[in-house]
């Protein structure tokens, strides 16, 4: 769950490093909340040359939860990531709530003998709301800034 090779989908996201920066390392989103996700179904017109095919951008509420000495688990780094991932196709997308807790986020990267290779495919493991699963090829940190409630 979370994530996939070892610890090693962060050197095939672009911009990863805006959230290993943040953690030390790239998070699993476990109990992350998902806030926002926004279609766009590209620009495809061949007779001007244009190729930009469906993407999926999501704003990611997670954090890291630790254990502290003489206390009990402890959140810190509150981070709001925008993630974009690109050329999605076979998206099935249920149950978007008020609060979309996911137990995680999974990245996995394969080969496929049809259509563009390799690809990610993509997952969000359901908790409470939002489940999403879908291939693309291409994902992209966009952001990582602090989460601030709004008051």
């Amino acid at each position: 769950m979370g994530w996939s090779e070892g610890r090693e989908i962060e050197n095939q996201i672009k911009g990863s490093e805006k959230l290993t920066k943040v953690f030390g390392y790239w998070p699993s989103f476990h109990d992350a909340e998902v806030l926002e996700i926004t279609l766009w179904r590209g620009d495809v017109e061949p007779e001007r040359n244009s190729y930009v095919f469906p993407m999926l951008t999501t704003k990611i509420h997670l954090w890291e939860l630790i254990s502290e000495v003489g206390k009990y688990l402890v959140l810190r780094h509150h981070t709001i990531a925008t993630l974009r991932f690109h050329d999605v196709n076979e998206l099935h997308l249920s149950g978007f709530n008020h609060q979309n807790a996911i137990f995680g986020l999974s990245i996995v990267r394969e080969e496929r003998e049809e259509g563009p290779s390799p690809v990610f495919v993509i997952e969000f493991e359901e908790a409470f709301g939002v489940a999403a699963k879908f291939v693309c090829t291409r994902v992209e940190v966009l952001e990582a800034v602090p989460y601030e409630k709004a008051s």
